[in-house]
């Protein structure tokens, strides 16, 4: 139960109409000028693979250093584009059907899971307050790493779904304690590494979900085991070349397990964070970092507070120790910190009632902290789908 000095701020009746606008909006960011805009060089290693796929029937790309679930996503969605088209007479072989058309169905697919990662990340909010939700939604939609990555034919859209969904799925598991529940989060994980090796830092969830939650039904080891067996069969099934051509599988992991290992992977974490969340975004972001420690030792709620702050840490910790980060490690920390400064703004706010201060002064100092948080990336994503507009188009119209 949420505890009496966050009741004001933890309103827990949702807004379909709130949650609809946020919804809108996210969506308007993905698929907004999305056709247009050269095919970049991160949509060709996936395009180059679905291609080859879907006509020579090859189940291997020519390289394993990255999972293969968003090649064989992608390759799905393109066998269904490609159904379409000739249904409808735009092309009769598949010599006709090349990466212009692959990337329009694709972005859109990409488009489609990020604005999912919305709703995953306001049902994670919800345990926290609708308002807690919202906000943390809202920020998620506009955030310009994610939208940026929703506008492309690539991993970094899947990695944040199953990442997110992880995290829900691991919430939901410590509330009812039960093997299946943490199987279900364990897999979300598995699904999360085969979109990118740096996903598998996601088992960390239900690995710390089982340790805190206590039930007589089962032991935390077995919930553990669980968790872990799910998410590698998930895995597995993703990415099946891990065991039909294990000394590629293996080579590909030490490739991109080293720093710097890929061409263009290793990204400046902090940088990225700051052009993502922008300055307000990420002072509050770390503000209720610390207020999500303070909430984790003293309680209530330590088992949800832990697994919130706990992940990004490990996240962050393990990328400093590393040397280098990749975009997926932004990908991986974007919904625990939009949540986080979500916290700082709702929760963090209504302790100000401890001085006295006024309701209406901390709504209106909300709302303005609000705006603080979400204008400036809105800004940033609005203007990288508006310059999509003015760039050469990915290639020919399709149907």
């Amino acid at each position: 139960m949420i505890g009496r000095e966050w009741r004001e701020a933890s309103d827990m009746r949702s807004s379909l109409v709130s949650l609809g606008l946020v919804l809108l909006a996210a969506a308007l960011l993905r698929y907004w000028n999305l056709r247009d805009g050269p095919i970049a060089p991160v949509e060709r290693d996936v395009i180059d693979p679905v291609l080859a796929l879907i006509r020579t029937g090859s189940f291997r790309p020519t390289a394993l250093a990255q999972p293969t679930l968003p090649i064989y996503t992608q390759a799905a969605v393109a066998i269904a584009h490609f159904v379409w088209g000739a249904t409808l007479g735009a092309w009769r072989t598949l010599d006709r059907f090349g990466p212009a058309q692959v990337v329009v169905w694709g972005r859109g697919f990409s488009a489609l899971a990020g604005t999912i990662s919305v709703v995953v990340v306001y049902q994670i909010g919800m345990r926290w307050g609708a308002r807690h939700a919202l906000l943390g939604a809202g920020l998620m939609a506009v955030a310009p790493a994610q939208v940026s990555a929703s506008r492309e034919v690539g991993a970094g859209a899947l990695l944040t779904l199953f990442a997110a969904l992880a995290l829900l799925l691991t919430l939901a598991a410590t509330e009812r304690a039960r093997r299946k529940a943490f199987a279900a989060a364990g897999a979300a994980a598995g699904l999360a590494a085969a979109c990118h090796y740096a996903g598998a830092l996601t088992i960390v969830l239900p690995l710390v979900g089982a340790w805190m939650t206590r039930s007589d039904d089962s032991s935390r080891l077995s919930r553990a085991l669980a968790a872990v067996a799910s998410g590698g069969a998930a895995f597995l099934v993703a990415t099946p070349l891990s065991v039909l051509d294990l000394p590629a599988f293996l080579n590909g992991v030490a490739e991109a397990a080293r720093p710097g290992g890929l061409p263009g992977a290793s990204v400046d974490l902090l940088r990225q964070l700051l052009w993502t969340l922008q300055w307000p975004g990420l002072i509050l972001a770390m503000a209720g970092l610390v207020l999500g420690v303070v909430r984790t030792a003293t309680g209530p709620g330590h088992t949800r507070w832990t697994l919130l702050v706990t992940f990004p840490l490990v996240v962050f910790g393990l990328a400093v120790w590393h040397g280098s980060a990749a975009d997926a490690v932004v990908a991986l920390l974007l919904p625990p910190s939009v949540l986080l400064a979500a916290i700082a703004v709702i929760s963090g706010v209504s302790q100000l009632r401890r001085f006295s201060i006024p309701r209406a002064a901390r709504t209106a100092l909300i709302a303005a902290l609000t705006v603080a948080a979400v204008l400036p990336p809105a800004i940033v994503s609005i203007d990288l789908a508006r310059q999509a507009g003015s760039e050469p188009p990915a290639g020919l119209s399709a149907p």
